[in-house]
C-alpha cells in the first residue's frame, strides 16, 4: 500500500510512496499525526509535524457504454441524420435492411459486427457527416 506524506497542518500532499520502515505497523489513526501519536519519538525519527495518509488513486473511468436501448441509440444521431436514414431506407435496399435489423433488435450493442459495419456505411453513402460514425460507435451524442 502507498502512503502520502503531509506536513501538518498544510494541505499539500507528497507523492505516493511506500511507508517508511520505521512506521510500518502503526494504525492509520497514529500515522495521521505522528507527533500526537509518538511524541518525542516522532522528532527522533525525523517525522515531527508529519502525517502519512493512505493513497487512494482516482477510480478508473467507467467502461464505455456498449449496450443501449433503441431510443438511446437513435439519440446518438442528429434529427437530420435520422430523417435522412429513414428516407434512404425507402429507396435503398441496403439501408432498408439495416433499418429493419435495428427495428427487430431488442437492444443495440455498439460492438455488434452489424453496427460496426453499418454505421460507417451510413457515413460512406453520405447519410451522416464525415467523422460521425466514429462518434456514434464511441457512444458520443451529437
Amino acid at each position: 500500500m502507498l502512503y502520502q506524506r503531509k506536513t501538518l497542518p498544510s494541505t499539500n500532499m507528497g507523492d505516493p510512496a511506500p511507508l517508511p520502515a520505521a512506521l510500518v505497523g502503526l494504525s492509520d489513526a497514529c500515522l495521521a499525526d505522528l507527533t500526537a501519536a509518538l511524541g518525542v519519538a516522532a522528532e527522533e525519527l525525523g517525522f515531527d509535524g508529519q502525517g502519512f495518509f493512505p493513497f487512494t488513486p482516482d477510480p478508473p473511468p467507467p467502461p464505455p457504454v456498449d449496450e443501449l436501448n433503441k431510443v438511446d441509440f437513435l439519440r446518438l444521431f442528429t434529427q437530420a441524420e435520422r430523417i435522412a436514414i429513414r428516407a434512404a431506407a425507402k429507396v435503398n435496399p441496403v439501408v432498408e435492411d439495416y433499418e429493419d435489423m435495428l427495428n427487430k433488435a431488442p437492444t443495440i450493442r455498439l460492438s455488434d459486427p452489424d453496427i460496426q459495419a453499418g454505421v460507417p456505411l451510413l457515413e460512406g453513402v453520405g447519410l451522416i457527416d464525415p467523422g460521425r460514425a466514429a462518434q456514434i460507435l464511441a457512444g458520443e451524442s451529437p
